[in-house]
């Protein structure tokens, strides 16, 4: 006895020794589950790699976004935006401070302005970059503390803040959890076996094995990256309470009963042999089931496995501390109660098994009908939307519901399309590539907006694009035809004014003229011989006087043909004179006409010629001044001879002035006549000339007809491609591709080396919504077959953002959570096939269980709808549901069929009996187990987390459906194995042990 009191201190020493170490190296939960209990995706999965994309499109090493959401109810005014943008303008000056890599507000101009500013003018958002930290919560309050407007509501909000305050929330729920599980569980022991003691031991026992596994898995985590999540710490306790207190009870209840007979040396004895063997079975099984999860391929799943860790570390503590105190208090553990000899009957139990025997096959074919039912009914759809497990109190959650709410719902959480290639994408092609995905992207009806590098404000720049370059381009051409048709007009009126010019008619003229001149040269000589003629009259007149008679009518006879050729020559200069001058206006028109070197000399001897004529002129007034001054001397001359002398003597020096203005007037007509000559002789020469002129005209306004015609088949062409889907392309010319807007939002949708694009797509639905889903699947599809008509087909895509995550979540838990079931099933399959050494009977409880499962979960999600108006269950309810009904459910059948084995060790061959008994006294332990582990999982309502509270009532279903049904199907089992009347009626032969 002292060598087992001995070791028994000894356990007490270890376990107290383990426990204070546990505590002094427990690592920081909270902190470790940011950092590693985050649900991860394969690497292989889509959103991990648009993860690994995007990190490229960071600038920061570990960046992400905060979003400052200011909110009034009456409009937002100028005054409220002022003291927005001076807040922002001051975190800009301290960004190094807070670690801010990039703002996003209405200081990036209008356009950026249409887009954070909600339509009614209540809400304005300010996204804020930054380089992540450790207390990324933290971090993002200092944030939303600078940004501060008074007067306005200011919220931060994004998806990584929801999914810390779901941790700082479920860590929240799992204090309140913690402490109503322990006073309800401490109630119900009291009650059960009417002892203060044994609450205190059992708590105990199961406090230092909570303690001792949760250092352990924490510790596994931090240095072995041991899988962990937000659930992780909340179902230990759940796990380790519930199961750690049946256990105690199984115990309990067994070392009462044998105190009666037996001191308690021996009663632990005979505890050890069959309680403790029933533990150390059940324990096992329920360690396969959890252990068997490690082959789950998502983490999150895999996270389960630390209740593995702690059923271990439950046992070991149980096992041997429970034996301590069993040694040590004895009959003192059930104080004040002082009855060891009453063994208690569960009536319930032993009336459903009674159900069972009776009519077996009733029972049996009713069960499998509603399970199937409930299997075919199971919820198809769930909730993927972690924001929902946050409460709607939450200044987090307020703000993103505010924007939700003012703006697209997907407005906090865009999709992103990543593009990368291995060249540089700035480039005319593959720009106009992704331009046309944008454009692809924006005619789903799931989409709100796009926002790309050709569209960096969600619209299009519409210089970039064909349609609009076309535009100016026939507009160009618009303004060419106006042009060319005037041009072809003063064509055309040339060659009609040369054509009404009678250019022959005018020549003909010219000609006349030349006539005329040579006219008027020849009477110039005759004119000088009549004054040279002259001349020697006077002359003679001079020598005598005798002659002067003579002389006087030779004069006489003189004067008449003078006086006749200076009126021909008067003629012949008038008519000179108005010749030139219509020749000189002809010479005019023709200028007008034709601005030629040729013409211009034209009209230069034209000139010449009008001043001989007016030389001409003025000689002829000279003459005609003369000739009366020459009549009057002749009549002197016959009025008196005594003037002859002094009138021959004026005639000598008139005839001397006559001969020299003779000779001038000689001189000028024949300088005319030169001139006309010429002028009429280039005139005839030009009239060829002229002629080729006209048909030039002609041919050039033929041409331009043609040249008018074709920009009008141009102008219709390209009007018609303006219209069309390909006045739609981008088209950047070479010169533009890195102006500075370009550049700008390389910088914003391209990464550094611009092999890199990203597109942000703001869908219409709530990111986590079921509609969400389906626009992104087929946004995928689309994108993916979009890209292979491009430049960029080789590129790889991959698509991001929170329902990406979704749908790659609803995938792979959906497929792991079949494939982790089975795994599951057939572990513990096989421990109940070594346990019970039977074959049927580990096929019956499993059977059992599954549609025990099936059953809760439905009646879940019915309850759930119907009072938490919750339309969908949580996607990971369903899985924490199966993990936990089957493990605890695998229990219940253990202890019910164990107790089965010891009556028929007892008493071999009565099975029915046995059964029944059996069911009679384990049935008190088993609904004392239920009622405190319903109870344990009660204590999670409370925490206000969905998840927890759909797992909560789920089990606590399954388990009022599992100690109703357990019995019943377990004896009808037996029944229909065993009784050789029933086996003779439908042919089952006889299954021994």
């Amino acid at each position: 006895m002292n060598w087992i009191r001995r070791n028994y201190v000894a356990t007490i020493i270890i376990w107290l020794f383990l426990t204070v170490v546990s505590v002094v190296t427990l690592p920081d939960i909270s902190a470790l589950i940011r950092q590693k209990g985050q649900v991860t995706l394969p690497v292989t999965s889509e959103s991990f790699q648009a993860y690994k994309l995007n990190k490229q499109m960071q600038t920061g090493k570990n960046s992400s976004s905060v979003v400052i959401v200011y909110h009034n109810k009456s409009k937002l005014n100028q005054e409220d935006q002022r003291k927005i943008n001076d807040r922002v303008k001051q975190l800009a000056r301290q960004k190094k401070n807070y670690q801010v890599t990039k703002i996003t507000s209405t200081l990036n101009g209008k356009e950026v302005a249409k887009q954070v500013i909600s339509r009614n003018r209540q809400t304005e958002l300010v996204n804020v970059d930054v380089e992540k930290t450790a207390n990324f919560d933290h971090q993002a309050q200092q944030i939303k503390r600078l940004l501060k407007v008074e007067g306005l509501q200011t919220y931060v909000t994004s998806d990584t803040l929801l999914a810390d305050e779901f941790s700082n929330t479920t860590e929240e729920g799992i204090k309140k959890t913690a402490v109503i599980t322990i006073i309800f569980i401490f109630i119900v022991l009291v009650l059960v076996f009417r002892s203060l003691i044994i609450p205190l031991v059992s708590l105990l026992n199961v406090g230092i094995a909570m303690i001792i596994s949760l250092s352990l898995v924490m510790n596994l985590a931090k240095y072995f990256n041991f899988p962990i999540s937000d659930f992780t710490q909340v179902f230990l306790v759940i796990i380790l309470f519930g199961i750690g207190t049946d256990y105690n009870i199984l115990l309990y209840d067994k070392f009462k009963e044998e105190l009666a007979n037996s001191n308690q040396y021996q009663a632990i004895n005979v505890v050890k042999a069959s309680a403790g063997r029933t533990i150390l079975y059940s324990g096992l099984s329920v360690f396969i089931g959890f252990a068997a999860l490690s082959f789950a391929k998502f983490s999150f799943y895999r996270s389960a496995v630390s209740c593995s860790v702690g059923v271990l570390v439950l046992l070991a503590v149980l096992l041997t501390l429970n034996y301590f105190f069993m040694a040590v208090l004895g009959r003192k553990l059930f104080w004040p109660s002082h009855n060891f000899k009453v063994q208690q009957s569960s009536q319930v139990w032993r009336f459903l098994s009674q159900r069972g025997l009776k009519q077996p096959l009733i029972y049996i074919v009713i069960f499998r009908v509603i399970a199937g039912i409930t299997i075919v009914n199971a919820p198809q759809q769930l909730n993927f939307n972690s924001a929902d497990e946050v409460p709607n109190s939450n200044p987090i959650k307020k703000g993103y519901l505010i924007a939700q709410r003012d703006f697209s719902k997907g407005k906090i959480s865009p999709t992103t399309i990543n593009i990368k290639l291995n060249h540089p994408l700035n480039n005319q092609q593959d720009l106009a590539a992704i331009d046309q995905i944008t454009n692809a992207v924006k005619k789903n009806s799931g989409v709100k907006s796009v926002m790309s590098v050709t569209q960096p404000t969600g619209r299009p720049l519409n210089q970039l694009y064909v349609k609009n370059q076309l535009k100016t381009v026939l507009t160009g051409l618009q303004q060419s035809q106006t042009g060319l048709t005037t041009i072809k007009n003063g064509l055309q009126n040339a060659s009609n004014q040369l054509a009404s010019a009678n250019i022959k008619e005018q020549l003909a003229q010219v000609q006349q003229l030349a006539d005329g001149s040579q006219r008027l040269a020849d009477a110039s000589g005759q004119f000088n011989t009549g004054l040279n003629q002259y001349v020697a009259g006077t002359n003679q007149y001079l020598a005598g006087t005798n002659q002067l008679a003579s002389g006087i009518g030779q004069l006489q006879v003189g004067i008449n043909p003078f006086a006749s050729g200076i009126n021909q020559v008067t003629s012949a200069s008038q008519k000179l004179n108005q010749s030139v001058t219509e020749a000189n206006q002809q010479i005019q028109q023709l200028s007008s006409l034709m601005n030629s070197h040729s013409t211009g000399s034209y009209f230069a001897m034209a000139s010449q010629l009008n001043q001989g004529t007016s030389q001409l002129a003025g000689a002829l007034t000279t003459i005609n001044q003369q000739v009366p001054t020459l009549s009057q001397g002749i009549n002197q001359l016959t009025n008196g001879s005594s003037e002859l002398t002094h009138t021959g003597n004026q005639l000598k020096t008139a005839g001397n002035q006559l001969t020299s203005g003779g000779q001038q007037l000689n001189g000028g007509i024949n300088q005319v006549n030169g001139g006309v000559q010429q002028l009429n002789h280039q005139l005839q020469a030009m009239s060829s000339q002229l002629n080729q002129l006209e048909a030039g005209l002609n041919q050039a306004v033929s041409g331009l007809d043609k040249v008018q015609n074709g920009i009008s088949e141009v102008q219709s062409y390209l009007s018609e491609l303006k219209n069309s889907p390909a006045g739609n392309q981008l088209n950047i010319p070479r010169n533009e591709l890195n102006n500075s807007d370009l550049v700008t939002s390389y910088n914003i949708y391209m990464n550094k080396d611009r092999q890199l694009t990203q597109l942000s797509v703001v869908l219409k639905a709530d990111p986590n919504s079921h509609t969400a889903a389906k626009t992104v699947k087929q946004l995928e599809k689309d994108v993916k077959a979009q890209i292979k008509a491009t430049s960029l087909s080789k590129a790889k895509v991959a698509i991001g953002g929170q329902t990406s995550q979704n749908l790659d979540l609803e995938t792979l838990s959906q497929g792991d959570f079949t494939r982790t079931a089975m795994i599951m099933i057939i572990g513990i399959g096989i421990a109940l096939l070594f346990f019970t050494r039977s074959v049927l009977q580990p096929m019956v409880i499993i059977a059992t269980l599954v549609g025990t499962y099936y059953t809760a979960i439905n009646l879940t999600a019915l309850i759930a709808q119907h009072f938490f108006h919750e339309r969908m269950l949580t996607w990971n309810a369903p899985f924490f549901t199966f993990i936990m009904l089957v493990a605890l459910g695998v229990d219940y059948s253990i202890f019910l069929m164990m107790r089965y084995r010891d009556e028929e060790l007892v008493d071999p061959g009565n099975q029915v009996k046995h059964i029944l008994q059996a069911a009679t006294v384990i049935g008190t332990v088993v609904m004392s187990a239920i009622i405190i582990l319903s109870g344990t999982f009660a204590a999670l309502i409370p925490s206000g987390i969905m998840t927890l509270i759909q797992v909560a009532i789920a089990v606590i279903l399954g388990l009022m459906i599992l100690v109703t049904v357990l019995p019943i199907i377990m004896s009808a089992y037996v029944k229909l194995t065993y009784d050789s009347r029933v086996n003779r009626g439908i042919g089952i032969k006889n299954n021994t042990k």
